[in-house]
Order: structure tokens, then sequence, then C-alpha cells
């Protein structure tokens, strides 16, 4: 326990009225007292967090009088605003006063919404601020993060990540369960740090977020983590068994009335120069692209989307994988124009939130793709955002003719419609038409339920989810029906999972790489948090995996048991144990390269894996895992290591060796890659990126330098170079393939 005396400004501004206060902090060690007095001089009674919501609320000022956005809280207009001053750690002590206060501050006009932050840490010195560029990790600094539900869903939000240096992060969260942090947004924040902490100042347009206007209240929560401790601090939903993006029991953000998003025209406008050279060829190519997307607000709570000729030049380089199994791989979305309230075509919950996707219905990477290879949007529609209580969602795209795919223009759509039912609980259906090869006429149709009930057992919560999805290719109809009971808490946790999917089962929208199976699979898994240990939690649990044919035939039995801990400072230790017995049936080859026969197999495999936190200058993780496969030996390492030097540089290196010794033959798969930021400020930045495997022998480089002089508006300049480097003569062997130039001018307007 320690005192302090510090000083305030009058609602926590400088160059005001001091207020002095001095309290006993717990500092992560001891729990809440019933009832306290906060460093602000506040009284604050005992609290019931499995019922504790708190209220803000938001004060209007004129716009005239908005606050300067330079980190700064001095400005007299946050003198009006009502102080957020009641936070309590999470993590590690739930409920506990933190070892350093907070202090909150909400004003809007009729066009922004402005939110102050003063952290304050008697130890300035010690503020981890190791990023710079937009969507940093925000675990890694001491940061602050707002999520705002603005259709009082309990699921979905929007999220704004702020640290010390002023660096910017936004996500969608969906369903309380993914965090979507490729989706941008205009708004603007600034931080700076002071003799008693930092401060951050944000400013968010109402024409960046969608949101119900006829809403009393949004619900609204603030976190904030103190890395050096690895402490997290919370405004609302004081539960450890809630991850920080779970809006369940949210506190509420009233006041915010009568706000104008002005026209509700947006018009992002592109131009592209590229050039290409083929180096095999010797061809050049030069083309100027004109190209744009318009969002425009139906209503407050509905957006509509038009996009022409879209621009993909910034999206990100897949991450590099390589096909040693059976079935086709997923590659998550990256494309910023599908990733815009991306939230509204969530359907299932979590039945495809964690573990393979198998049988999800509609994936847009499926539009503008052609089994992997791009091919030109030239035109696309949608329409996403809220009818009254219910969820809307729509997509109908257009996309060009390939000769080199022989696949000619397309027109694919996509539909979602989902209403709350009960407190926490969500219905809703699907529809999907179109073959992005147009080889098909394809429809698919599904429905939905997502059950959610808190407070279960204590502090548990019961999820139960249901979904079943009809295909119609060409004739053929075909179906998947899954189901998925889950209970977590702190202590006990359980899953049961069932999955039922026909032969003829096609979403051409979605994603489907296995079926004619049934697949049940279940975990049973205790956390444990020792106190007044090094150890800041453990869990042990064990897994099973059983898959079918449709005639209740055995394909695949998988069992396991793992165990992991993680220290205070956030590193990681874990093993895991699996025990397979795999029946093949149609043969394979592992890689394209070493043959698999059909008959049955019965392996044990065993995982050891340590990882050092990337909050330090320097962090890395490995994994090592070895035993049987198909008759051989398995052997896998490998291995990711991270350098900050300082906030305006970091170099990610990976490594992955797999080696599979069968009786057919042996193979080893190696993947490398290298991915550096430079950030020369939070608004200009240089990510490259470089990645090689032996399978493929193809080599990428790429690396973009992006530029926002202005939130509205972008200069980009991007460079590609793809090469082949036979795996026997690595890396002598270097062939280049093609290079690849883009500048992009950028400028959004708002009306």
């Amino acid at each position: 326990m320690r005192g302090r005396v510090f000083r305030m400004a009058a609602a926590a501004m400088a160059g005001s009225v001091v207020f002095n206060a001095a309290s006993a902090l717990a500092a992560g060690l001891d729990a809440q007292p019933d009832g306290h007095e906060n460093e602000f001089g506040r009284s604050i009674p005992s609290r019931d967090f499995a019922s504790f919501i708190p209220c803000a609320q938001a004060v209007r000022i004129a716009h005239e009088d908005a606050p300067i956005i330079d980190g700064d809280l001095s400005d007299p207009v946050w003198r009006r605003a009502q102080m957020i001053d009641e936070f309590y750690q999470v993590d590690p002590v739930e409920g506990a006063t933190p070892s350093q206060p907070t202090a909150a501050y909400i004003l809007y006009d009729e066009r922004n919404l402005y939110i102050g932050i003063y952290n304050y840490d008697d130890e300035p010195e010690l503020i981890r601020r190791s990023q710079m560029q937009r969507d940093f990790i925000l675990r890694d600094d001491d940061a602050v993060r707002v999520y705002l539900d603005t259709f009082g869903s309990f699921r979905d939000a929007y999220f704004f990540g702020v640290n010390a240096n002023g660096a910017r992060a936004d996500a969608l969260i969906e369903n309380n369960e993914s965090y979507q942090n490729q989706w941008n947004t205009i708004w603007r924040a600034k931080s700076q740090v002071v003799e008693d902490g930092w401060i951050t100042e944000i400013v968010i347009p109402f024409q960046s977020i969608s949101f119900d206007p006829s809403l009393e209240e949004w619900n609204m929560q603030i976190v904030r983590n103190i890395r050096r401790t690895n402490e997290e601090i919370r405004w609302s939903n004081i539960d450890q068994s809630r991850g920080r993006i779970d809006i369940t029991n949210p506190g509420r953000l009233t006041g915010v009335v009568d706000v104008k998003s002005g026209a509700g025209l947006e018009v992002q406008a592109y131009v592209t120069g590229s050039a290409a050279y083929d180096w095999t060829t010797a061809d050049k190519d030069y083309a100027v692209n004109p190209s744009g997307n318009a969002f425009y607000k139906i209503t407050p709570a509905l957006t509509g989307s038009l996009t022409v000729n879209t621009d993909f030049s910034d999206t990100a380089l897949d991450a590099r994988q390589v096909n040693t199994g059976r079935f086709s791989l997923f590659f998550p979305e990256t494309r910023d124009f599908f990733l815009q309230d991306a939230q509204v075509f969530e359907f299932g919950g979590r039945l495809f939130d964690s573990g393979p996707v198998n049988g999800l219905p509609f994936f847009t990477r499926n539009i503008g793709i052609v089994n992997g290879t791009p091919v030109d949007l030239t035109a696309g529609a949608k329409l996403s955002g809220k009818i009254g209580p219910a969820n809307v969602g729509m997509i109908s795209a257009r996309t060009g003719a390939s000769d080199a795919l022989g696949v000619d223009s397309q027109i694919l759509s996509a539909a979602r419609f989902s209403v709350p039912v009960f407190s926490e609980s969500k219905l809703g259906v699907t529809f999907t038409h179109g073959d992005p090869t147009g080889a098909e006429t394809n429809t698919v149709a599904g429905v939905d339920f997502q059950f959610k009930r808190s407070n279960v057992a204590g502090a548990g919560t019961l999820f139960s989810d249901s979904a079943f999805i009809q295909s119609f290719n060409d004739g053929e109809r075909g179906h998947m029906a899954a189901h998925e009971t889950a209970y977590r808490s702190q202590r006990w946790n359980a899953t049961l999972r069932l999955r039922d999917i026909t032969d003829d089962y096609a979403p051409r929208l979605g994603f489907s790489n296995r079926t004619g199976i049934r697949k049940y699979n279940g975990n049973f898994f205790r956390i444990f948090r020792p106190k007044d240990s090094f150890l800041r939690q453990a869990e042990a649990g064990v897994w099973t995996d059983y898959i079918t044919d449709r005639n209740g035939l055995r394909l695949d039995h998988y069992m396991g048991a793992w165990a992991n801990a993680d220290n205070n400072a956030g590193d990681s230790a874990g093993f895991e144990y699996q025990h397979a017995r795999i029946r093949i049936i149609e043969p394979f080859s592992i890689a394209g390269e070493v043959p698999v026969a059909p008959g049955d197999y019965e392996w044990n495999r065993y995982e050891a894996s340590v990882s050092a936190t990337n909050a330090r200058m320097v962090g890395a993780s490995a994994e090592i895992g070895w035993g049987g496969i198909y008759d051989g030996d398995y052997f896998r390492a490998s291995s990711d290591v991270s350098l900050r030097p300082s906030r305006f540089v970091e170099i990610t290196g990976g490594y992955e060796y797999t080696q599979f010794d069968l009786p057919s033959g042996e193979i080893g798969v190696h993947i490398a890659s290298i991915d550096s930021v430079i950030a020369f400020t939070p608004d200009m930045t240089i990510k490259t990126e470089v990645q090689y495997d032996n399978i493929s022998e193809a080599f990428t480089f790429f690396s973009r330098f992006s530029w926002e002089p202005i939130p509205e508006r972008e200069i980009f300049l991007s460079f590609g170079h793809t090469a082949l480097i036979d795996r026997v003569d690595f890396p002598r062997d270097f062939r280049s393939r093609g290079s690849s130039l883009a500048l992009r001018l950028g400028h959004t307007f708002r009306m």
C-alpha cells in the first residue's frame, strides 16, 4: 500500500484549480474494499460487479467551442465535461483499485464526439510507447481503448485505440468475438506524455460511424492497459471471464441527441498510375486508372455504398501458407471495401469464430478473386446498417472477365438480416446468389439463432448457437446443419459442437473444404489464477474431434490434452499432446510431392511452445512439434523474432520448417518472412513484406508508403517484385519474374 498526493486542475485539466487527494492503492494486490474514497476525493460505494452498470453523460457544446485536438486538456471547454473516474482493475486482480488513476471526459457537438482521457502515472519515464504506426498492437504498449455500441446490440461495436505516441488503431467488433482491424475510418487523436502521466484527445466525426438516432443511450466501454505491470483497467464489465472486446455488460453513455452527419454523403476519389515490367518477356505496361467509392447515409443508421473500378493496390500480402494437408486453405479478407460494416454480414456466431470455417455460407473474398487470382471489380453496391431493430446487410458486385482464367463477367450478390431476441440473443437469415467462376447457377439460403445468457452458475456465460444452410446448385441440393453449446467462466469451461454437411453442399460464395461428413468435437478445461505468484494464469484441458461420413463410418478421430501458463509479464509456455486415428479414402500428396495412399493410420504427436512478450524491445516465440504421421515421422519447428529499437522502427522475422519422412518419400517445407515498419509519424509509414517458401519457390517483395497529410487526404506509393528461387540452389538461383510500381492519390469529400 502506498500514499500519493497529486495535483489535478479543475476536472483534471492543467492550468486550473488544483485539487489534492490522498488514498491507498491496491496496486493490483488487494481486492476492492466495501466502499472507499478514490484519488479524486469522490466517495465510491461498494459494487456488485455482476449488476454494475456505470453511466456517463456526454455534454453538448457549440461547434465553435470545440477543443483543439493536441493531447492537452487545458482547453476551458473540457471543464464542462463530467469526470469519469471510477475505474477498476480486471487483471491481475478482478475488482481491485488500479495502480494508477484514470479520468475520462466526453463532449459532443452537432458534428463530432470528443473524448479526453488523462492517464495518471507516477512514473511517466516508464510509460511504454514503442509503436507509432496505424493499427498498432495495443497490448504491447500503454494504451486506451474506447468501444462504442451505437445500436444497443450488446454484441457489435466500433473500436478506437490510442497509445502515448498518438498512434491510432480502429476496428469493428463482431459478435463479442471477432476483431476486424482492417477497417479504417476518418478520426483524429493526439497524445502527449506529461509530468504525471499521459493524455490523449480523440475526435470522432458522427459521419464516420453509423448509429440509431432513436436510442436514448449508447453502450460504451473504456479500457486502459499499463504495460509494465501488465495491468488491465476497465470502466465497466469488471469480469475476468469476459474478454476486453466483450461488450455484454457495458457502461452507458447518455445525452448524445440531435447530431448531424451532414448531408450523409462521402465520396472517396482516387487516381492510380501504375507501371509493370515482365522480366521474362520484357513486356512493359503503363496505366492510369481512376476509381472511387461513395457512401450515403440513407438514415443515420443505414448506409448505402457504391464502388466503381475498385482499387486494391494498398492491400497487404496474404500470410504465406503451404498446403500439406488434404483440404484447401482459408485466407481471411483484407480489402477495405468489404470490411466496411462487415459485422452486419456475420453469420452463425461461435460456429465460425474459431477453428476451421468449413461450411461458411458467405465469404467476401470470393468477390473479385477466382481460384486465388484477382479479377477486376468493375462496380459494386452495398446496403448496411439498421432498419428499426433489424440489422441489414446487402451487397451486389459485378466482376470483370478474365481470358487467362476463362471466366466471364459475373454478378454476385449476398444479403443478411438479423433481429435481436431476448436480452442477449439474435435470430437471422442469409442469402447468396452467384458463382465466381460462372460455371454453375448457385443460390444459398440459411437461418441461424445465437443464444447467449450471462451470469449462469455464478459468473459464467452460456452460449448456444445453431445454423441451418441450404445450397441450390444447378438443381442439386445440399445442406449444412450445425450447433454449438459452450460455457465460459474463469474456472470451468466446456464446449460441444456438432456439424453435418452433405456431399452436395456447395456455397459458391462461401467456403467449404470438406463435405459429406458429420463432425463432433468438444473440449473441457480449467483456468487457474494463483494468488501471490509469478504466474498470472494457467490453463489445462482435454479435447476431442470425431469425424464420420454420413453413414456413420469413422473417418478421423483426434483426442488430446493441453496445458499452458502465462507469467505476470506476459511471457507464456505450453505443451500439447495429440493422438490421431485417420482413415484416408482418396490418395493425396503432401505439398503436391509426397504421396499418401488410402488406408488407416494412427500416431501420437507432441508440441511445446514458449514466447517472450513483444512488450520488450526484443520479443520472440518458438514452437516445436514431433511425433508420427502416415506411418512415418513428423517434425516441425517455427520461430518469430520482433525487434523494436525505437518507436519509429519495427522488424519482425519468421521462419517455419516442417519435415515429413514417410515410407513413400521425404520432404522438408520451409516458409520464411520478414516484415518491417518505419513510422515517421502516426500518419506516415513505410511497410515492407518479404516472403519465400521452397515449395512454390516464389519470392515476393512488397513495400508500401502511406501518408495522410490530413485525415481526408492520402498519398500512397507501392513497389512490388516477384521472383523464383530454385530450392536446390537457394539463394543463388534468383530469377526475376515481375516488378510493379503504383502511385495513388486519394481524397475524401464529405457533404
